[in-house]
């Protein structure tokens, strides 16, 4: 930034994979836009074994090909073919076959910072966005006709007035605390471990979800032979594997996931994270949006987090769009732009947050009577028509109401 100023339509606090995501979409729209992020994007390399990785359903997919990036994806990402549900000790399952539901995967995996570095390779390049990296945020002024972000840059003070703010700084959002918007939080008493492994037997696609007495456990297909696991522990099991060795670990997660995949070889490097759910009490308050973790956050189960920031910001851009495609001179914070737009989204929010929730409620009683149904339960799921094609819709993100981008359309024609 070259002046002490900046004078924008939309300022997007947070740059990680939903905020930038955002700020290109806004750019084809040329929507004049701010991005700020913490973090240098410089530091962005090439992926590890270790690395953290993102599962995108099928509807994020298309989104990606309505914003023209999917090309670029296309060559790093791994498909998901199938998905096989089970509970450990437990009869029932069943599987989500992607060609059953007429779609060529049912998603993909991609590593974080290839998803990240492809975004921001694109940034620099357009004319109605100004990226400020690494720049923190200090102070937020919500006044009748604009915001006012106070904003340091090295140890320089700097001003970014804008009409609408949008929240994508995460879980421990600065934004939201700045408009005093309550959150409500659901602790689960859960950790999660997550790691890359090699397995013996190829993956060819499969992810596997299996509820276990300690939690669910998954793995993820991953480029070039790895699996991606994400195992959810009680506080307890999280202090005995936190002090394992690779060989006991290996022997650990060997026992609760089974033999599907032959032996696991080979594991990476080992990652905890505590296990909560955090609801905003509101996507919106005066000339200001909250997206992503922002605005919730949720249990890792299903893998359906990002994908539903996808959809909401997706559905930000279509409604900021069509409006000033309506009216060039229009005040994209005005509330009746955040009213609609809280209209459409809140309902699919509720939907998942309600999901994931009751799966892990569902699958964490232990008692006999319960844990029969749920097996039942499984056995009916892969048996009554028309029961598979409604879940892989809905966590495909390919129910509801869908924004152009998540029909895979251009966001502007």
């Amino acid at each position: 930034m070259s002046s002490d100023k900046s004078h924008c339509d939309v300022l997007i606090v947070g740059g990680g994979l939903v905020g930038s995501t955002l700020a290109y979409a806004l750019s084809q729209a040329k929507i004049s836009t701010v991005l700020l992020e913490e973090r240098n994007p410089g530091f962005i390399g090439q992926p590890s074994f270790d690395d953290r990785v993102t599962a995108l359903a099928n509807g994020s997919q298309r989104i990606f090909q309505g914003l023209g990036l999917w090309k670029d994806l296309l060559e790093v990402v791994e498909p998901i073919k199938s998905i096989h549900i089970s509970e450990r000790g437990r009869f029932g399952m069943s599987r989500i076959i992607a060609e059953e539901e007429g779609v060529s995967a049912l998603g993909y995996t991609i590593e974080n910072r290839v998803l990240g570095g492809t975004i921001w390779s694109k940034l620099s390049s357009l004319d109605s966005l100004t990226c400020l990296a690494p720049a923190k945020l200090d102070s937020l002024s919500i006044k009748t006709d604009e915001i006012i972000a106070r904003v340091k840059i090295d140890d320089s003070n700097h001003e970014v007035r804008a009409k609408l703010v949008v929240a994508a700084d995460g879980i421990r959002s600065k934004v939201r605390e700045s408009l005093g918007i309550a959150v409500l939080t659901d602790v689960y008493d859960q950790q999660a471990v997550i790691v890359n492994c090699q397995t013996e037997v190829p993956h060819g696609g499969q992810a596997f979800e299996r509820f276990t007495p300690s939690g669910p456990l998954a793995f993820l297909p991953l480029r070039h032979n790895r699996v991606g696991v994400v195992w959810t522990l009680s506080p307890e099991k999280k202090k005995i594997i936190s002090d394992l060795s690779d060989k006991e670990f290996t022997a650990e997660l060997q026992k609760s996931f089974g033999n599907r995949l032959g032996r696991i070889n080979r594991v990476g490097s080992r990652s905890f994270y505590p296990l909560t759910r955090v609801r905003s009490d509101t996507l919106i308050s005066s000339r200001a949006v909250l997206v992503g973790n922002a605005a919730l956050n949720l249990h890792p189960v299903a893998g359906q987090g990002f994908n539903l920031a996808l959809r909401d910001i997706a559905a930000l851009a279509e409604v900021l769009v069509d409006a000033q495609c309506n009216n060039n001179t229009i005040d994209l914070g005005d509330s009746c732009f955040l009213d609609s737009y809280q209209a459409w989204r809140y309902g699919d929010q509720q939907r998942v947050a309600q999901f994931t929730h009751g799966l892990i409620k569902l699958f964490g009683y232990k008692l006999g009577p319960l844990a029969i149904t749920r097996s039942l339960g499984l056995v009916a799921f892969d048996l009554i028509p028309g029961a598979k094609g409604m879940l892989a819709r809905q966590t495909m993100g390919l129910s509801g109401r869908l924004s152009r981008l998540a029909r895979g359309l251009p966001l502007v024609s």
